[in-house]
């Protein structure tokens, strides 16, 4: 009797804690849910309070810019400051970290008028910051603000301000920096692209500043070893042929000719232009009508960094690889999307 006792209520116990582990998984997955409905509808309200004449202020003064520019924020917005800092770097461009504290303290002596200063602070009323901002102003340095309204003591003395914050956080006391310091990384990422753009920044710029990132370490490698195979047609093949060729096998593009002997190069592109041109009778047209005579080739000891910058100067998407700069001699063929080889 007392072991059938003993075993009816560890069955009560275990059905509890099944209970409870499934009540606090949906707490935790509730918790998570609204913590991210509530960042979006943080980031929704910026872009919604993002108007045109800010945008054009914003390029504006970037493009004015002739020195270094200068990103500061205290806490998590410094930490935020000094993320888009670092990317702002990685396309070459100069810019500096400033923390507010240290900068009254000597580091702002190396400031000039021609900086630009991006300052984040969601309350806008940070002691540091409105500090910071006013020593910016005595050296005719424009500032522009990141704060969560435009009635702040940082906002109302800045150049140009932007909503990048919020006052309604993420957790359920509305105490941790979440949707403020997300808005503001959003906004920081935002005006980094809006440099980039400025500054015509290209993929290449990017790898060379990353030699060990994935992207870099891709662009120096030799294109001899990023090769694949593409088809080789001949001048008489009808079109209908050269789609099947692409469909089949992803290439993108089929040489035309021999790998002894390169006569052409037909892309995707060049086949939707000739069914374009010809819609009912597309299908007999001889490659050799529509393939590019001579495309541009280059040596197989080259690098992917190499293609990638012949490329951008001729405004072509692929490029024929020949080895040891012998026409005669195809190794493949490298293109943006497709790295193939015969």
């Amino acid at each position: 009797m007392t072991y059938k006792i003993l075993r009816y209520w560890l069955n009560i116990c275990l059905f509890l804690r099944i209970i409870i582990n499934f009540e606090a998984r949906n707490i935790m997955h509730s918790l998570i849910s609204n913590s991210m409905s509530l960042q979006i509808g943080a980031l929704q309200d910026m872009q919604r309070q993002l108007t045109t004449t800010q945008s054009e202020v914003l390029m504006d003064l970037i493009q004015r810019q002739t020195g270094q520019i200068i990103f500061s924020g205290i806490g998590k917005s410094g930490h935020i400051a000094h993320k888009i800092t670092s990317s702002i770097k990685s396309l070459g461009i100069n810019a500096t970290f400033l923390h507010a504290s240290e900068a009254m303290h000597g580091d702002i002596g190396p400031l000039k008028r021609h900086d630009l200063a991006f300052l984040i602070s969601n309350s806008g009323e940070t002691p540091e910051i409105l500090a910071l901002q006013y020593q910016l102003k005595q050296r005719k340095i424009p500032t522009i603000t990141l704060t969560r309204n435009h009635t702040n003591s940082v906002a109302m003395q800045a150049d140009l301000n932007l909503i990048a914050g919020s006052s309604i956080e993420a957790d359920s006391d509305s105490i941790l920096p979440t949707s403020s310091t997300t808005c503001a990384l959003v906004m920081g990422d935002a005006i980094t692209i809006a440099i980039a753009k400025n500054h015509a920044f290209s993929k290449t710029v990017f790898a060379k500043n990353h030699p060990h990132g994935n992207l870099g370490l891709n662009a120096l490698k030799p294109l001899k070893t990023q090769l694949q195979s593409v088809p080789i047609i001949n001048t008489d093949t009808p079109l209908q042929q050269v789609l099947s060729q692409l469909l089949s096998g992803h290439q993108g593009c089929v040489l035309v000719g021999s790998q002894q002997q390169l006569q052409g190069l037909i892309t995707e592109g060049d086949l939707n232009r000739a069914i374009s041109r010809n819609p009912q009778h597309w299908q007999n047209i001889p490659a050799k009508e529509i393939m590019s005579v001579n495309p541009i080739t280059l040596n197989d000891n080259h690098t992917v960094h190499d293609a990638e910058q012949l490329m951008q100067q001729h405004n072509i998407n692929t490029i024929v690889i020949v080895y040891h700069n012998n026409i005669q001699h195809i190794s493949g063929v490298y293109t943006r999307i497709y790295r193939k080889k015969i």
